[in-house]
């Protein structure tokens, strides 16, 4: 079975753009080349193609994102930020994290664009003093919704046990905080306290089944929240959060911690410095971000604290 798509980028092209996060990011890191005094066993590409730069993303970062859109879009802005450059890149979407964590440890994958369970999972890869997310609207950490209708007049989780709830792909990070809230109050997880789960494939997706009654509850990001109800006031009228998590680090850039010292310095740099950038800034200002940012590790407690939590309920007792 293929899990792995590859987008080999090279020459110019012309055209509307749509522009996902994972395109700001491949468009900072992919005009670095990753050649230089490596340390580890690496391929041979160092030195036959240096100019090529190599990022793996998982195929659901991005929740809030049509994937079949987001891939479009970086492949559209690839072949032209990098044929004007003379520059290559390749970007491999995963399927797989076992994959994209084996290609990462044998020094085939240079950067990644993972969530952030994934990244606790293959920090000991990563150059953990050298971490970044982005920033949508005033702070990186998000929060998860648990949103119902107020019609329904539920003031609890207890009120949608065999209902339907829409929940978009990729969103492990909500999952995992709606099976704790469940556990902690002594209900089964998601797949068996409701009666149908329906995996969207975005997160306005989840939303809009939600506001036309469609399912009974979303499992959504409040930055997805804030942003459908600027476009439609009804939203914030008719819906309601149920439940929320604290703000947590919803996805991670990392840097294998084999690349080179000096380049990633050149990548620290262009990364503190992208709000400068016009162009960057009109990129990120389309999907309503405002600048790359530098984590420091305990930036991700708040998810590790959410994963132990959820190790312990799981459990037999």
């Amino acid at each position: 079975m293929m899990v792995v798509n590859k987008l080999i980028t090279g020459w110019p092209i012309t055209g509307k753009w749509f522009v996902s996060a994972f395109v700001a990011v491949v468009l900072l890191l992919a005009s670095i080349p990753f050649s230089g005094t490596q340390a580890g066993k690496l391929p041979d590409r160092y030195t036959q193609t240096p100019e090529n730069g190599y990022f793996g993303r998982m195929s659901k970062v991005l929740f809030d994102a049509n994937v079949t859109d987001t891939t479009i879009a970086t492949d559209m802005i690839i072949r032209e930020v990098f044929g004007s450059m003379g520059m290559k890149s390749e970007i491999i979407v995963y399927d797989d994290k076992s994959m994209l964590t084996n290609d990462l440890a044998n020094n085939r994958i240079d950067a990644v664009f993972i969530n952030t369970i994934d990244f606790l999972d293959m920090q000991h890869l990563i150059d953990m003093k050298r971490l970044y997310t982005l920033i949508y609207g005033d702070q990186a950490e998000q929060t998860v919704l648990l949103l119902v209708r107020n019609s329904d007049n539920l003031d609890g989780v207890s009120g949608l046990r065999g209902k339907s709830i829409s929940i978009p792909a990729g969103h492990f990070l909500g999952r995992t905080y709606l099976d704790v809230l469940l556990m902690e109050s002594d209900y089964p997880p998601i797949d068996q306290y409701f009666g149908k789960v329906h995996e969207t494939i975005d997160t306005n997706t989840a939303i809009v089944d939600l506001y036309f009654n469609k399912t009974d509850a979303a499992l959504v990001s409040d930055t997805a929240f804030e942003l459908a109800s600027e476009l439609n006031p009804r939203i914030r009228t008719n819906l309601k959060p149920l439940a929320e998590s604290q703000g947590m680090i919803p996805q991670v850039i990392g840097l294998n911690k084999n690349i080179s010292e000096k380049n990633k310095a050149r990548i620290d740099g262009i990364m503190s410095k992208t709000h400068q950038n016009k162009r960057i800034k009109h990129l990120l200002s389309l999907f309503r971000a405002n600048k790359f940012i530098k984590l420091n590790q305990s930036d991700i407690n708040s998810t590790q604290q959410l994963i132990k939590r959820y190790n312990q309920l799981i459990q037999p007792r």
